[in-house]
């Protein structure tokens, strides 16, 4: 599902009113929560889903495959903070989860006051 922000703006409601929403769709069944990954629908079949990646790996994915494609070239500048937000419908810390994740990497350089760009010697 996405996440709270999200649906706070897509129906114009509070925080506190979706979150009640949201724990009586758990309560009757139909919304399952996985800590540090999210809420989803839940199957109504038997079949065992997939284990599903938390966000922020799956941002840090997209990105990772952006920068090998090279549709990110070394020296670009990655998009803010905010506009991975927007883009991938998700609060600032899930999208520093996934920056952390490609600066260990060495495929992102933070520059102080410049903003985040793919590093110049991306391991390919």
């Amino acid at each position: 599902m996405p996440g709270e922000h999200a649906l706070c703006a897509e129906f114009a409601t509070t925080r506190n009113t979706l979150r009640r929403a949201l724990e009586i769709l758990q309560a009757e069944g139909l919304i399952e929560v996985h800590a540090g990954m999210g809420r989803f629908v839940r199957d109504s079949g038997t079949e065992e889903r997939p284990p599903v990646r938390p966000v922020y790996q799956r941002i840090a994915a997209d990105l990772r495959a952006q920068i090998r494609n090279g549709v990110l070239a070394p020296g670009a500048v990655l998009p803010s903070e905010r506009e991975l937000c927007e883009h991938y419908g998700c609060v600032r810390f899930t999208v520093r989860q996934a920056l952390a994740e490609l600066e260990a990497d060495d495929l992102v350089e933070a520059k102080q006051g410049r903003g985040r760009f793919v590093t110049q010697d991306v391991p390919r």
